[in-house]
């Protein structure tokens, strides 16, 4: 069934408006979800949740941002859902890790502090993850997730001292 011309010209503006911001987005889904076929999913959900919006977009200039958001919540009811689920890694049918062909867990399993960020709270481990992966400043994110500058700068903060804690717990049991 082919679209009318007035539903083809909403589905190209999407297409171009949120097409640009998909690797981002992705990047964003893998390093919170720490997997890149979790990533792949949460990413179309998101993609799923912004066409059913999109006639509803006031500022579609502004669909990066708006994106994000929807793709960072995704996630996080994604962290929520799996707390308290235990995942184990098998190998895939070729021999190798799982981590050998997924770029976010092997970066992610690298990297003692990726590893001390999934820890967080799923609201914290956002904020880390757009603060620091995808380098935005403390009034995007808020603008990203819709939010007071003020609580960007709490989850950040608490995100930090959690994880300056944890770090310094760790150094402390290897020194002895």
């Amino acid at each position: 069934m082919a679209l009318t011309e007035p539903a083809a010209e909403e589905a190209a503006e999407f297409l171009r408006l949120i097409g640009s911001a998909l690797p981002g987005a992705y990047n964003l889904a893998g390093y919170l979800l720490g997997d890149a076929t979790e990533a792949e999913d949460a990413t179309q959900q998101a993609l799923e949740k912004a066409w059913r919006a999109w006639p509803r977009i006031r500022d579609r200039e502004r669909a990066g941002p708006w994106f994000d958001r929807i793709v960072a919540n995704v996630c996080k009811d994604r962290l929520r859902d799996r707390r308290g689920v235990r995942v184990l890694a098998l190998d895939d049918e070729v021999g190798e890790s799982p981590s050998a062909v997924d770029p976010f867990r092997e970066a992610l399993s690298r990297d003692e502090l990726g590893r001390l960020v999934r820890t967080l709270p799923a609201d914290q481990q956002v904020v880390v993850a757009l603060r620091f992966w995808r380098d935005l400043s403390l009034d995007e994110i808020a603008e990203r997730l819709d939010v007071p500058l003020g609580t960007v700068k709490s989850r950040l903060h608490y995100a930090l001292k959690t994880l300056r804690r944890q770090l310094d717990r760790q150094t402390a049991e290897v020194a002895r």
